[in-house]
């Protein structure tokens, strides 16, 4: 076991005995859980913290997560210690089932449809950005922006021009525009210096998975994700006190949601995304420590540290703040309303910081009335000092009215007031009226209007279930209003999906991949039916997710098995690899540089060239600088010039958008494609010939004894492969000549290409076992197969050892050529 691992199982360990601590007389498996999210939190805590001074490494993450994690250890000890003082009752944890039956079952049941991930994707698209980002954190290339050394090896310009078009047609590996506003980017690195696309902190995660599991086992993590999620939305269930079956459905309806299914089998951000915000839920419904919910600004900080979009959710958390201290007057609120925007502004600075061009283009939703990239960091700073001076002056209102307030009787009075009911319920109708008014008047047919996000959100929530919720909550908002955790519910489903829906994502591009951005909403949309419908009962709630899941079914069942977004197998990509070393060059065809070509970069440290089709001499002008150039293509190539050591066939799986559903335009079918891959050598022209590994070229000559092998006639040749040019042709032996028992003071070897003589040497006892260097000059030298022949003095060797009569000359280890 490696000392990563060992870091990252301390992490988990202490994170878990901090949760165990912090939740007394709560379950073993609930621990483990927050443990989780405890650990999980401080690896992005301190990812973020490396990538921000760009000292970013695996190992420093992993060890600023553990002292993380320790220190959370003694700040739960030191504020939850017991008195009298023992581990008995420091940790009072209860290590029955309860809490425990309901998700484990539902992840039993659910874990088959995310068990099969999708594979290699490649640059183009977030999902095979952050797997080409973790397998750079994998191998130590950690750099914030990179730079690809083989395009400053280049002399032409018109080979540097065509590296750059190829190299920028990589989505994702951005490259920052002269124009652009100024950041840590340094135009002067090179014209192919780039920053990956995405806040890094999520790859960090992915990488540490396939460090610790392996590079084709990464996405494995979003298994870990997709159980946390499932576990959590049981506890906010339970911090509601919702009847067990409104808990057993909406965790059920969570796990089989055909979109958190399918963001659970990618390598994209979304699953954790649910965790934060799940988490944020768990802490803030937590009615039994109600001291203890300024908690929840630490799930909010690790929504800043991971995801650019945490300013489309500041305004969810200042209402969430700010109307929890309308409703309890409690300090805490008064303090995180302010707070909760300074942190954010604090992760603006900081993901500009790591990735200024993903972060400030992520703003283009809000660059109306000249907002541009060029202003943004100023509308930012100025649109939060506003924020955080509104809340203080929100509270301090606040603060100054009814000073006999009392909790209990305030939600009592405005759950009973009709106007305020009123209010409530306008709350989920003028979202839905705008969304229906705007589809009306934007499609005219029901193949265009299916892709509103709201039917999104209601298909994979559980149609039936969510409005059926939806309309009994219409009649029922006092039931939210006197309920402190409850109506965080509410505001949550007002704000994660009905104004997301009307005004931040109107419509789903097309599934399944823009939907992902429904996935971390989903639990608010299912807990929100599940607290509107849990009075009725288990005889309207299990028949209302009944007929959802048989609704969805079509969709669940596609998961199980399909591998969407899917261009290669991470086992191709292993056996290519294997082809491959850090002295090789390889040429890589357009049809695989997505998939293929910073990838084996990084894994083999070799060089990697697009294909240039337009230059014939392409592979020639590469021969001159590396030994051994290789050539990874789509189709065959000629066989008098390539040899082939690698086929294969991909299975390119997409989801087939020409064949989906009636109601909702999710995918019921999965697209295969197969293409074949080839690792070619170059081998028409070949300046190196060594006797163990190129016999196959030799005539004329003994067996191999070691690295050489002797002459075994006068003349001898090697079938060579050249480029006409001016050489230096060196011989190297592999052993002396035994002179002192020969009659003889001197072999002469005569050295031809083609038949025609480019110089003698004598081999003496002076400088027996030297090097021999010949002048080849360009005339003699055809373009491809060449004969290289030896005529050399030949001796026996029974003078040397009786038993062997062979007559030999010299000991050939090999001939190289190298171009003058």
């Amino acid at each position: 076991m490696n000392t990563f691992a060992v870091l990252c199982i301390l992490g988990f360990l202490f994170s878990f005995c901090a949760a165990c601590v912090w939740l007394r007389k709560r379950t073993a498996a609930e621990a483990a859980i927050l443990g989780a999210v405890i650990f999980f939190f401080s690896y992005i805590f301190g990812s973020m913290a490396l990538f921000v001074v760009d000292r970013f490494s695996l190992f420093r993450a992993a060890a600023a997560a553990l002292a993380i994690d320790v220190s959370v250890l003694g700040a739960a000890v030191f504020f939850r210690k017991p008195k009298p003082f023992s581990l008995k009752n420091l940790v009072d944890i209860d290590f029955s089932m309860k809490d425990f039956i309901i998700p484990l079952v539902v992840c039993i049941i659910s874990l088959p449809f995310v068990s099969v991930k999708n594979e290699v994707f490649g640059m183009g698209q977030d999902e095979g950005v952050y797997q080409v980002q973790a397998l750079n954190f994998m191998y130590d290339d950690n750099a914030r922006q990179k730079d690809i050394e083989e395009y400053h090896l280049l002399e032409d310009a018109e080979d540097k021009a065509h590296f750059e078009y190829r190299i920028k047609g990589l989505g994702g590996y951005d490259i920052q525009h002269k124009d652009y506003p100024e950041t840590v980017y340094d135009y002067n690195v090179s014209p192919v210096s780039g920053i990956f696309h995405g806040i890094p902190t999520y790859t960090a995660m992915l990488a540490m998975w396939g460090e610790l599991f392996g590079a084709e086992d990464m996405a494995d993590i979003e298994t870990i994700f997709y159980i946390m999620a499932i576990f959590l939305v049981y506890y906010v269930c339970r911090n509601l006190r919702l009847k067990s079956s409104s808990r057993i459905c909406a965790c059920v309806l969570t796990a089989l949601s055909p979109v958190v299914l399918w963001v659970a089998k990618s390598t994209l951000t979304e699953m954790f995304l649910a965790v934060i915000l799940l988490t944020f839920m768990y802490i803030i419904t937590d009615d039994e420590h109600p001291k203890q919910k300024w908690l929840s600004i630490i799930p909010a900080a690790a929504f800043g540290c991971y995801h650019v979009s945490i300013y489309t959710m500041l305004p969810l958390f200042i209402m969430v703040y700010g109307g929890m201290y309308v409703f309890t007057r409690e300090k805490q609120y008064a303090i995180l309303t302010p707070a909760v925007t300074a942190g954010y502004l604090a992760s603006f600075f900081m993901m500009k910081q790591v990735q200024p061009m993903y972060t400030m283009n992520n703003y283009s939703s809000v660059f109306v009335g000249g907002i541009n990239v060029y202003n943004i960091t100023k509308v930012v700073i100025a649109a939060s000092i506003g924020l955080i001076i509104a809340s203080c002056v929100f509270v301090f209102i606040v603060s100054r009215t009814n000073k006999k307030f009392n909790q209990a009787e305030f939600s009592r009075k405005l759950s009973k007031s009709r106007i305020f009911r009123i209010f409530a319920a306008m709350l989920l109708i003028l979202p839905l009226a705008y969304i229906a008014i705007k589809t009306l008047g934007k499609y005219d047919n029901w193949r265009d209007a299916s892709h509103v996000a709201i039917l999104g959100f209601g298909m994979n929530s559980g149609i039936v279930f969510v409005c059926l919720g939806g309309l009994l909550a219409l009649f029922t908002t006092g039931k939210f209003i006197e309920n402190n955790s409850r109506l965080v519910i509410f505001v949550m489903f007002f704000y994660c999906v009905l104004v997301y829906s009307a005004f931040l994502r109107f419509e789903i591009q097309y599934y399944y991949y823009y939907s992902r951005y429904l996935a971390p909403f989903i639990p608010a949309a299912v807990i929100f039916a599940a607290v509107s419908l849990d009075s009725a009962g288990g005889k309207i709630v299990y028949p209302a997710a009944a007929l959802s899941l048989i609704i969805n079914m079509p969709y669940i069942r596609l998961q199980k098995d399909a591998k969407d977004d899917t261009r290669m197998e991470w086992s191709v990509l292993e056996d290519v690899t294997d082809f491959v070393d850090e002295d090789s060059c390889v040429v890589i065809c357009n049809q695989y540089g997505q998939e293929l070509w910073l990838q084996l970069r990084t894994i083999t440290g070799a060089h990697v060239y697009p294909l240039d089709e337009s230059d014939p001499y392409q592979f020639v002008e590469l021969r001159k600088r590396y030994e051994n150039v290789l050539c990874i293509s789509d189709k065959e190539l000629p066989a008098d010039e390539f040899v082939i050591y690698y086929k294969n066939v991909i299975n390119h799986s997409e989801d087939d958008l020409n064949n989906t559903g009636e109601f909702v335009p999710m995918s019921l079918k999965y697209m295969e494609v197969q293409d074949d891959i080839y690792v070619y050598s170059y081998e028409k022209y070949k300046m190196s010939y060594e006797a163990a590994e190129d016999y196959r070229y030799f005539s004329g000559f003994s067996g191999i004894e070691g690295d050489f092998c002797w002459t075994a006639q006068e003349n001898t040749e090697i079938r060579g492969r050249l480029f006409p040019d001016d050489y230096k042709a060196t011989l190297s032996f592999g052993t002396v000549i035994p002179f002192d028992n020969l009659d003889t003071e001197e072999i002469s070897v005569t050295m031809y290409i083609n038949g025609k003589a480019v110089g003698s040497a004598d081999i003496t006892p002076e400088n027996n076992c030297n090097d021999i260097t010949f002048d080849v000059p360009e005339e003699l030298v055809s373009d491809g197969e060449n004969i290289i022949s030896f005529e050399t003095d030949m001796w026996n060797t029974a003078d040397v050892n009786p038993n062997d009569n062979r007559i030999v000359g010299i000991p050939l280890s090999s001939v190289v050529f190298e171009a003058v």
